[in-house]
């Protein structure tokens, strides 16, 4: 991004989100880029426009943060596991240790519950992720193509080995222009609760789609697959998929035909893991809620690749 378009962002005057109840602030020049529809609680005729300030209610400061970071670095912090001092492969040092959680917000350059300066002595990124004509042009020429696993399987190789390989495989598009963006951390043991750290991908999708974030909507979905390509899904961390995907049942709609979205992103990652995540009743359970919502997305994809 070049110095003046920079510049026009941190002369701009900071505006105030209320959320769960706390001020935080981004510079508005920067909201208005990413977001039509923040754009015009900002610069509209709405009643936040007149009032300076806005309220939203739909989504946890945790997520905002998250979103101010990205919008000011091109990358955010995911969540953080927890260990889960219930389960029977907890040590009895661990149970005892108080400091075991190792979840921590997003990080940020500076206080985002104080109303920052006109221009605050913060840095830009190394690389400016989000140059606004470079990145238009690119997002563009995104394709989404459902994957067709089955396709050219070899006849040596398992449903279930083709369905995970093609998982791993997918194509990083956001991820791989972000140069600060650490690589996830590969869970190692049964006792390792990773259910916010999915949470704090899907809830930023969730909040990116709703407010027509497009790039930032595409990196959490691959945040999220990168995060579920590497995790190694212990019988004791069912659970932590099953609230995931309660979630994005829950907070997201059908997907449209052809298009690459969390719904289908997690419909494939459940083909592969079926077998051990069949061995939680609380999974069974969901397969048939809302009318069989997830159920009915498993028998398109599987009988997209066997007939």
């Amino acid at each position: 991004m070049s110095t003046a378009a920079q510049s026009s962002i941190y002369t701009s005057l900071p505006f105030k989100f209320i959320i769960d109840g706390n001020p935080l602030y981004i510079h508005a020049e920067l909201v208005s880029r990413n977001s039509r529809p923040l754009n015009r609680m900002i610069n509209g005729h709405m009643a936040e426009a007149q009032k300076g300030f806005a309220i939203i209610e739909d989504v946890g400061d945790d997520t905002f943060v998250r979103f101010i970071q990205w919008a000011y670095n091109g990358y955010y912090d995911a969540a953080k596991y927890v260990l889960d001092l219930e389960s029977p492969n907890s040590s009895d040092n661990e149970k005892n240790d108080t400091n075991v959680v190792v979840n921590e917000p997003a990080k940020f350059p500076f206080d985002l519950s104080v109303e920052p300066e006109a221009e605050p002595a913060v840095e830009p990124a190394a690389e400016w992720f989000l140059d606004r004509k470079k990145s238009s042009k690119k997002v563009k020429k995104v394709s989404y193509e459902v994957p067709v696993p089955y396709a050219d399987a070899s006849t040596t190789q398992s449903s279930k080995e083709y369905l995970k390989e093609s998982f791993i495989k997918r194509k990083e598009i956001f991820r791989k222009y972000s140069i600060s963006l650490p690589q996830p951390r590969e869970n190692q043991a049964p006792n390792e609760d990773y259910t916010e750290v999915f949470l704090s991908h899907a809830r930023l999708y969730v909040f990116a789609e709703k407010y027509d974030i497009r790039p930032l909507k595409a990196l959490a979905l691959e945040e999220l697959q990168a995060m579920l390509a590497i995790f190694n899904l212990h019988n004791e961390r069912t659970g932590d998929i099953i609230a995931l995907l309660r979630y994005v049942y829950e907070n997201t709609g059908e997907s449209t035909e052809g298009v690459e979205d969390i719904r289908t992103l997690m419909t494939h990652y459940v083909g592969y893991e079926m077998d051990t995540l069949m061995k939680d009743d609380g999974f069974r359970d969901l397969m048939i809620e809302d009318g069989g919502a997830l159920l009915g997305d498993f028998m398109r994809m599987v009988g997209k690749r066997i007939f």
